[in-house]
């Protein structure tokens, strides 16, 4: 026996590092992991204080998220700074994977994506939610229909949305046309997509649908049943990260795949589509309060539909 300690600590309420957990207990090393997705803070203001009693080392382990703090921790590793090393390892080269997974990674995700998860790169879009949507790439005008079709709903009491889309036998998608309602309710809604789309009977809405109404005592996934629509939806939304990237591996995915286009006279969509931006937590970004109905319609249909799959399980080698 050794007689090292190993302590676990989470890290997502900072404030519980605080005090006496780390540096008075003697710690002589700390291993921040996935340190891209910590705030900033975490380290600078609680870790390193802490640290200097005991003159400790600190470890950053994580995949990169853009150029946020991890990516600034990595470049002192690159300078002539003796206290700071830093090294990148690919997924893809080491062995530790095997090669039917990586191929599968590559049909799963997006090509900014993959780079970033398989091959360590640090990668940004200016924040744009949609990144790789090219309207010159994606813009069709001569789509052919198709018995599969559905439509994505946005519930809102404002500028509640929902998209046509067809779906063809190689599963890509087009998205032919578009609705959006000012100061209404789901069942105008129901009632406009009847007298526009009588081909659409099945719906993949927001799933918080299913707990309440805009308007109404019926819940609005009760509200579309009651109007003969099958409605599709998980019991929970995922989070809005993995929501955008099954949006963006539909549009493109790693092996240069396009998996979906647009009628240009989705308007709505496109705007969307161009101009949604991510948080700084890489949420999609809800300040502005005209924009996002029509991208959130068109990806829970594809995230229902096509979901980003995970991993259950992690394995770590030291």
């Amino acid at each position: 026996m050794s007689g090292a300690t190993f302590e676990l600590k989470g890290a997502d309420n900072e404030d519980s590092l605080r005090g006496v957990t780390l540096g008075m207990n003697g710690s002589n090393a700390v291993v921040l992991d996935e340190y891209a997705y910590m705030k900033p803070l975490v380290f600078e203001e609680i870790v390193l204080p802490m640290l200097s009693t005991s003159k400790g080392r600190t470890l950053f382990v994580g995949t990169p998220s853009g150029y946020n703090h991890f990516h600034d921790i990595f470049l002192k590793g690159q300078g002539g700074d003796p206290l700071w090393k830093s090294w990148q390892y690919k997924t893809i080269e080491h062995g530790y994977v095997d090669a039917d997974e990586i191929e599968q990674a590559r049909r799963n995700m997006d090509a900014r994506t993959f780079s970033q998860e398989f091959e360590a790169t640090f990668e940004t879009v200016q924040n744009r939610a949609a990144y790789n949507f090219d309207r010159n790439i994606h813009l069709r005008t001569d789509a052919e229909t198709s018995p599969m079709v559905y439509c994505g709903m946005d519930f809102n009491v404002d500028n509640m949305t929902a998209v046509k889309v067809f779906e063809y036998t190689d599963q890509t998608i087009h998205y032919s046309d578009e609705i959006r309602l000012s100061n209404s309710n789901t069942e105008e809604m129901a009632k406009e997509i009847i007298n526009r789309w009588p081909e659409v009977k099945r719906v993949y809405p927001d799933s918080a649908g299913s707990a309440r109404s805009t308007t109404s005592n019926r819940s609005d996934h009760q509200i579309l049943r009651d109007f003969q629509f099958q409605v599709i939806a998980k019991k929970a939304n995922p989070p809005v990260k993995d929501r955008l990237n099954a949006l963006n591996r539909k549009l493109l995915n790693a092996n240069g795949k396009i998996g979906m286009t647009v009628d240009p006279k989705c308007n709505y969509l496109i705007k969307d589509l161009e101009q949604c931006q991510r948080d700084k937590n890489g949420s999609l970004d809800k300040s502005d309060a005209a924009l996002s109905h029509a991208l959130d319609a068109c990806s829970y249909l594809i995230d229902m539909k096509w979901p980003i799959e995970r991993k259950v399980g992690r394995s770590i080698r030291w």
